[in-house]
């Protein structure tokens, strides 16, 4: 009985070097789950440090692997997350609170409500990855990781693969998978990476991902100069994008209208003489036009002097009997003479900053946020057609983070991609160039240049590869001038879309559903 006694007093009060050596443990494994996130962090505030990537996972799959419960492996998995999200997108802050006019105290609860919402993303990862173990060829964490990429309803929809760009090498086999396909392999290099670190210690998944990963090379070495040939050899266009440089206050005054218009029609007036298309960004002039307006008269129209085309920013309404008429963030193309040969109306706003959710149906939600728009979503797929120029496929600032907008417009007939936007809401950070190092994608899903003209920067030109061949500074007035290639290729992506992250997400299931019925594949990493 006595043996039996000693056993039960250690089960309830464990001995201190045990507590120690269990204290120690869970330090060295949330510790190792924060460098995870501060790598990836590290990558989207530091491009150029995109190698660290590629072995940034390694450090959490390994202290998942030393979680000993679910409760555990979620917690290190919400450190991963909050060392992640918190530094990545810090200007956050000052974007709730200059977009949606929140106090900063109240925007930077927001920001950490966000934050935490979006830390549950590693949450969920590291619960499942508990459970599946690391799976064949250590296959479990990228399977789970991109389905999580792919279907988690983040804001600022990034993923691993979006600090890759300064590799277009890399970023080739977005025209088959989009940016999930490196992802994928990503952190496929770093489970392998962790299944080293054991035990047991298995060498099989780390060729596995060796053998994936230069598969991505060769195939970008493939496809780099057969898309230079196609391009060498299509029609040409010569294009303009204006960035005025018109701050917030401006914008939002009254009195500042003909001024800001004014910034753009003096850095246009030389430009148009031997440019084809010219762009001013999103919503430059604050001209509400009527929809169905045909020609601009001469106090509607932003540059009388126009001689060629123009593609601007703008605000249109219609009329609904007595309602409250309906308001639009609107895209205009128009000719000499103020001629609207068309328009395109923005589908997807940004809540607390076009519109406020639920207030339609709680009205004093408004009044937490008064200079929150109430904006109504435009419908149907847009082609601009530039008499015997181009046809454009027009998106307007978020719009061009979402992949399936481009595929459909592409598909329509469009040759060109272009966004107009105002990253002036994010103030002098990083975040414009994050919102670029996002979008670019669509240009390699597509096979389209795209062009993105922004009222205080990023402005720039992405040909087909990913590569920004002109692009201008951060608040600053200047034009940004190129020559942009006429493309008609059909990519596997453009015709099929995230057909390969359906399958991915199929195959988490299938590791789950395998789990869950106490059948793990291996044990956990």
């Amino acid at each position: 009985m006595g043996a039996i006694e000693r056993l039960f007093q250690e089960v309830v009060s464990p001995p201190r070097a045990t507590l120690s050596r269990s204290h120690a443990l869970t330090v060295v494994r949330l510790g190792a789950a924060a460098l995870s996130g501060a790598l990836i962090a590290a990558c989207f505030l530091r491009f150029g440090l995109f190698p660290l990537a590629w072995v940034a996972f390694v450090p959490l799959l390994w202290a998942i692997s030393q979680s000993r419960s679910a409760r555990e492996a979620g917690c290190t998995g919400l450190i991963a997350g909050l060392a992640t999200n918190l530094p990545a997108f810090y200007w956050l802050v000052y974007t709730i609170h200059v977009f949606g006019g929140f106090g900063y105290p109240l925007a930077l609860l927001f920001y950490l409500c966000l934050s935490l919402f979006t830390s549950l993303q590693f949450v969920l990862f590291a619960v499942a990855l508990r459970h599946t173990g690391a799976g064949p060829l250590a296959l479990a964490a990228p399977a789970l990781w991109v389905t999580l990429e792919f279907l988690f309803p983040n804001l600022f929809v990034w993923s691993l693969a979006h600090c890759q760009f300064h590799a277009p090498v890399l970023m080739q086999i977005g025209e088959l998978t989009g940016p999930y396909g490196l992802s994928f392999v990503m952190v496929w290099l770093s489970a392998a990476g962790a299944a080293l670190l054991g035990p047991p210690r298995r060498l099989t998944p780390l060729w596995a991902a060796g053998l994936a990963t230069l598969a991505v090379v060769a195939y970008g070495l493939v496809r780099l100069p057969m898309i230079d040939g196609a391009m060498a050899q299509s029609p040409t266009l010569r294009v303009g994008l204006v960035q005025g440089n018109v701050s917030i206050e401006e914008k939002s005054n009254v009195a500042f209208l003909d001024v800001s218009l004014e910034k753009y029609r003096e850095l246009s007036r030389d430009l148009q003489h031997d440019t084809d298309l010219i762009v001013w960004p999103e919503t430059v002039s604050q001209l509400w036009i009527e929809a169905g307006t045909s020609r601009l008269e001469e106090k509607d129209n932003p540059f009388g002097e126009l001689q060629t085309h123009l593609i601007y920013g703008g605000l249109a309404f219609r009329l609904r009997g007595r309602d409250r008429p309906e308001e639009f963030n609107s895209e205009f193309l128009i000719g000499p003479g103020g001629e609207v040969l068309d328009r395109y109306d923005k589908h997807i706003l940004m809540p607390f900053g076009e519109y406020i959710p639920m207030a339609s149906y709680f009205p004093a939600i408004a009044a937490l946020s008064p200079a929150t728009g109430s904006f109504t979503a435009g419908t149907g797929v847009s082609v601009f057609d530039v008499p015997g120029k181009v046809r454009i496929g027009p998106l307007i600032c978020y719009e061009d983070l979402v992949a399936s907008m481009s595929r459909q417009a592409t598909r329509a007939g469009a040759e060109v991609l272009l966004n107009v936007l105002n990253d002036a809401w994010y103030g002098n950070t990083v975040a414009p160039y994050q919102h670029q190092a996002l979008a670019l994608w669509r240009a390699i899903e597509n096979r389209r240049y795209l062009l993105r003209g922004s009222n205080t920067g990023v402005t720039s030109i992405i040909d087909p590869v990913g590569r920004i061949v002109a692009e201008g500074g951060l608040f600053r007035p200047q034009v940004v001038r190129g020559t942009v290639h006429r493309l008609h290729l059909t990519t596997f992506y453009t015709r099929y879309g995230d057909l390969f992250a359906w399958a991915v997400v199929a195959a988490a299931v299938a590791l789950l559903s395998h789990s869950l019925r106490g059948q793990a594949w291996t044990p956990v990493i």
